[in-house]
């Protein structure tokens, strides 16, 4: 009879802080205990940064949730103008140049259902660039100098899988749908959420208070 070959247990070293992991699987020890735990024999894995639970999730897009933490949420806006306040306010504390970054909006909700224009967005914004992403992550509000920055104008083509909404010949109504979200990402052309490790923090608290199925 054939001895059956033991499984080590894995080290997940050199991270912040260190896991070790039984032949299962499982985590059985985290931070100054990890390499005690996983003993002599273990497989070791080297890594650098922060280590943070894996989650398995319900569709719940935690690098989104990470990111509503940090940006402005439209959530809940019961009309164009109490959206256009939540800009208006946000964008006050940012520089002239800053990006308005955000989503939640969903039109579908307001007493005119009617998309929204860029010039609304314009004023709102203080002139500066702005995308704002619908509700249900398939539109994209973006502003005229989001949409400049973007090199989008009246000669743009609609992108492959994608749909910039056009009053007339114009982009004038800027928003994007589907694949067309991308054109005018803020993070074509900068990172305006630098303050993403804090995001993520808040993101793994809203996933452990209900968001996750399990992890």
């Amino acid at each position: 009879m054939t001895a059956r070959r033991s499984v080590p247990a894995l080290l997940f070293a050199g991270c912040k802080p260190e896991v070790a992991a039984g032949p299962d699987g499982r985590i059985i020890a985290v931070g100054a205990r990890a390499r005690a735990a996983a003993g002599r024999g273990a497989e070791v894995v080297r890594l650098r940064g922060a280590a943070w639970p894996g989650l398995i999730d319900s569709h719940i897009h935690l690098e989104g949730l990470a990111e509503r933490a940090l940006n402005l949420d439209l959530t809940g806006a019961r009309s164009l103008e109490v959206a256009l306040l939540r800009i208006h306010r946000w964008a006050a504390r940012l520089p002239k140049d800053g990006w308005v970054v955000g989503s939640g909006w969903y039109n579908d909700l307001w007493p005119d259902p009617a998309f929204p224009s860029r010039n609304q967005l314009d004023e709102a914004a203080g002139g500066r660039p702005a995308y704002l992403g619908r509700k249900d992550g398939h539109s994209a509000w973006v502003s005229t100098a989001a949409m400049k920055l973007g090199g989008i104008d009246r000669s743009t083509e609609d992108p492959p899988g994608g749909v910039i909404a056009r009053a007339g010949s114009a982009p004038s109504s800027a928003c994007t749908l589907e694949a067309g979200c991308h054109c005018e990402s803020p993070t074509t052309f900068r990172s305006p959420t630098s303050n993403m490790p804090s995001g993520w923090a808040s993101g793994r608290v809203g996933a452990t208070r209900g968001f996750a199925s399990g992890a």
